[in-house]
């Protein structure tokens, strides 16, 4: 009786992860591990599905622990498509940092942000989160032809000087 209450949590767990993944009760795969006679072995005993079941594959071990098997290409698939998502998002903060320093031509600022991240990654000095805002306002400070000057306008302005 608790063994069969402890597969119904697995089996519940197994549930809600399967919808995320929009898979059909029908087409999982659920395998239970079983110790074997030889202590280096254990047994995959087939509960639900067939071998022919899309990926991933559901185990649940001796300690009701839910484990997944996949292919080496569908892993491979996921990784790209993190590394991908990942080099979007550094990106788009990238972008975001640089406009919010207002410059004066986006693609020159691009190139002298790429050119200093890739600087640092040879120097061995680039770190896994770069702080992007700090970056873009040193670069300002260095390059400031490339942003536009706000305080020397609101200067000239305040002075009723043509900008």
């Amino acid at each position: 009786m608790k063994e069969l209450k402890k597969y119904s949590n697995c089996l519940k767990r197994i549930d809600e992860f399967s919808q995320i993944l929009g898979m059909k009760k029908e087409d999982r795969a659920i395998f239970e591990m079983k110790q074997s006679e030889n202590e280096n072995e254990k047994c995959l005993v087939l509960k639900n599905g067939s071998f022919d079941s899309p990926e991933p594959w559901f185990i649940v071990d001796e300690n009701d622990e839910i484990h997944t098997l996949v292919s080496l290409s569908s892993l491979k698939g996921i990784l790209e498509n993190l590394k991908q998502s990942q080099s979007e998002n550094f990106e788009l903060r990238l972008e975001k940092a640089i406009y919010q320093q207002i410059p004066i031509d986006f693609n020159d600022a691009w190139i002298v942000a790429m050119d200093e991240i890739k600087r640092k990654a040879q120097d061995g000095n680039v770190e896994v989160n770069i702080d992007l805002e700090k970056l873009v306002a040193d670069i300002k400070k260095e390059h400031p032809n490339l942003f536009v000057d706000m305080q020397a306008m609101i200067e000239r302005a305040k002075n009723n000087e043509r900008l």
